[in-house]
């Protein structure tokens, strides 16, 4: 878990951007009335106490907080908790991987205006633990980093109007691009122009992304938009996205935290189901103007 931020930042009033949250699985409630102990790698311990809306939390013997949260499932005793710590410059998203079966867990730390000439930017972090229970010693194991992805390539479809194509491309990359239907309908169409539109200029997107093993099948993959904020168009826009994904069913959950085009700031879950497709040849070869 990350060190408290200390400075307030002043409510500006605007909107919570939505996005893609109407197409958001059904929350889990199944955390309500625990109270969790997170023994992180930090060094520091966290107690998480759920009610049905809120979360409480902070070190041990020192003050809480509350906070609203979302939690879905990745699989039966996997849970994805998504918060936003309201009221602190910079901004802070966390996102926490609760893994019931092995008394583990993964923190995803996003931090929106570290940057002083990208404002908007996010940053991404992965911290990880272990849950302490009593009466029984910490696991010693934890979740870790993986290559087990690296040249798969899935199509992932958040709604009727939009899917995608995620290629896990490097161990630290992913690339993105439009899917390549052999057939595509009228939304398929739309789509694919709304989102090259976005890219125009840039071709594929590479970003710096982040793949974390939980256990067999199942895994976190996060990534910011970076490259795209640092090289690209005005300075108006940033945003990062972490995914749990079910390999065993082809399906992910995960939220999107950043900032949209319009300037309004979004945290927000979602749901998608996938579909494994050959890996496109051109990221076989490719080059990136990124790294060496």
């Amino acid at each position: 878990m990350p060190e408290e931020v200390k400075s307030v930042m002043a409510d500006n009033g605007q909107p919570t951007f939505e996005g893609l949250s109407q197409y958001c699985p059904p929350k889990s409630y199944e955390l309500d009335g625990r109270t969790l102990l997170l023994c992180m790698d930090s060094g520091y311990d966290y107690t998480v106490e759920f009610s049905r809306e809120t979360v409480t939390w902070g070190k041990v013997g020192e003050e809480t907080r509350t906070d609203s949260y979302v939690c879905l499932k990745g699989e039966e005793q996997t849970y994805f908790i998504n918060a936003e710590i309201t009221g602190v410059t910079p901004r802070l998203g966390l996102t926490l991987i609760l893994d019931d079966e092995n008394a583990l867990v993964t923190v995803i730390e996003g931090r929106q205006g570290m940057n002083p000439k990208h404002p908007y930017l996010v940053e991404i972090h992965a911290h990880f633990g272990a849950v302490q229970l009593e009466g029984k010693p910490l696991n010693s194991k934890r979740h870790g980093y993986t290559t087990d992805l690296i040249g798969r390539a899935v199509q992932w479809t958040y709604s009727p109007d939009f899917s995608i194509v995620h290629a896990y491309t490097s161990e630290r990359y992913y690339n993105v691009t439009v899917p390549e239907n052999d057939h595509p309908t009228e939304v398929d169409l739309e789509s694919a122009k709304a989102l090259m539109e976005s890219f125009k200029g840039y071709g594929d997107p590479t970003e710096p992304a982040l793949y974390i093993r939980i256990k067999e099948g199942i895994y976190v993959f996060a990534f910011a938009e970076q490259n795209l904020e640092l090289r690209t168009g005005p300075k108006t826009r940033g945003n990062s996205l972490a995914f749990l994904m079910n390999f065993k069913r082809l399906t992910d959950v995960g939220r999107s935290f950043g900032t949209n085009g319009q300037q309004q700031p979004e945290n927000y879950c979602f749901g998608a189901y996938g579909k494994e497709i050959p890996f496109p040849e051109r990221f076989k070869t490719l080059k990136s103007v990124y790294y060496m």
